[in-house]
């Protein structure tokens, strides 16, 4: 049995953390673009943390149960509807044959994460079903989902989602789930963290200064490959006989006008735009939730500094999945 795409969405696709160690080739990772939003969607519903899931971007999809599961959704606040009845996001929920999960117009963030309880058929290439749209591999053919699309479900579950299915019979939703105000710590500022790189050294202090004293725009120029900004620009000169240099997600370039540009995931593998640096990891989830007109701030920091932001970082979402996982152990033993 499957589950069916009744209305499309924007830009809605099948992706697990994306395809590993294969860069060196020119062929990037891909992957969810808010990796902790796809992390925490999986383990409430007791799924391994890279499980693939559905990406729905900007304009949600509406997705048909042809038979009964559990799902959970996480990522940007769009309001979430089973048939006629609105369901909260960051919790279990039990969905029956027949009914359709849609979702309204989003107030904030960009991207919301669907994962369904023991996986989702999808073609896999290089150790990955992320869907590559540009080599058009990977995922369901290779492409974004399309009216009419069916994706199988793997219906491969543990003796945990099978409790799951059993409490919920009822009820239809858990009464506990992820608080959205304690996630709010890790996307709320529009402040990001940029670590040096080799390309900083053709910026000057003053260069650095001026460009954190700025507040950039994303513009409608962005996708899945990176966000153009908009603002002042942040140097008034050319920077000639610039090397290539490997891009990775969260290098933050200066385009021909001399703005910012961010790459994600789906990013090239090689660019010769002058570069200042690389968000700090603990901050690229919340590139993924950027939308037009959302505001971006940067900050140098070195790497000292990243380092101990990312310890405080891994403490804080280690303690919202040891939350998860205590509260799964408690409807393991119902």
């Amino acid at each position: 049995m499957s589950v069916i795409i009744r209305e499309s969405g924007l830009y809605t696709s099948i992706q697990d953390l994306g395809r590993q160690k294969y860069q060196h080739i020119g062929i990037v990772k891909n992957g969810s673009i808010d990796q902790f939003n796809h992390r925490l969607a999986n383990m409430l519903v007791g799924n391994d943390e890279d499980e693939a899931l559905i990406e729905m971007t900007f304009k949600l999809p509406a997705i048909q149960f042809t038979e009964p599961t559990l799902i959970a959704f996480t990522g940007a606040n769009f309001p979430a509807y089973k048939d006629n009845e609105k369901i909260t996001p960051y919790k279990i929920h039990l969905m029956n044959k027949g009914e359709v999960l849609s979702f309204g117009e989003g107030a904030k963030g960009t991207r919301a994460y669907l994962a369904i309880a023991g996986g989702i058929v999808a073609e896999e290439w290089l150790g990955s079903k992320s869907t590559s749209i540009r080599l058009q591999m990977g995922g369901h053919n290779g492409r974004i989902l399309q009216v009419g699309d069916e994706i199988e479900m793997c219906r491969n579950y543990t003796s945990l989602q099978k409790k799951l299915f059993e409490n919920l019979e009822e009820t239809k939703t858990a009464d506990w789930g992820v608080d959205q105000y304690t996630l709010a710590l890790n996307y709320f500022t529009d402040i990001f963290h940029v670590v040096s790189g080799e390309g900083m050294t053709h910026f000057n202090e003053a260069e650095i200064k001026h460009l954190e004293n700025q507040v950039y725009k994303v513009t409608n120029r962005f996708n899945r490959t990176g966000l153009t900004l908009e603002g002042k620009s942040v140097i008034n000169r050319k920077i000639v006989d610039q090397p290539f240099l490997s891009v990775k997600k969260g290098t933050v370039l200066l385009n021909q006008e001399n703005q910012p540009v961010v790459m994600l995931n789906d990013h090239q593998s090689l660019s010769s735009y002058p570069q200042i640096g690389t968000i700090a990891s603990y901050h690229i989830d919340k590139l993924a939730q950027k939308k037009h007109n959302s505001k971006m701030i940067f900050k140098k920091l070195t790497i000292q500094e990243a380092e101990l932001n990312l310890k405080k970082h891994a403490q804080f979402i280690k303690q919202i999945k040891t939350g998860i996982k205590y509260k799964l152990n408690e409807e393991l033993n119902k």
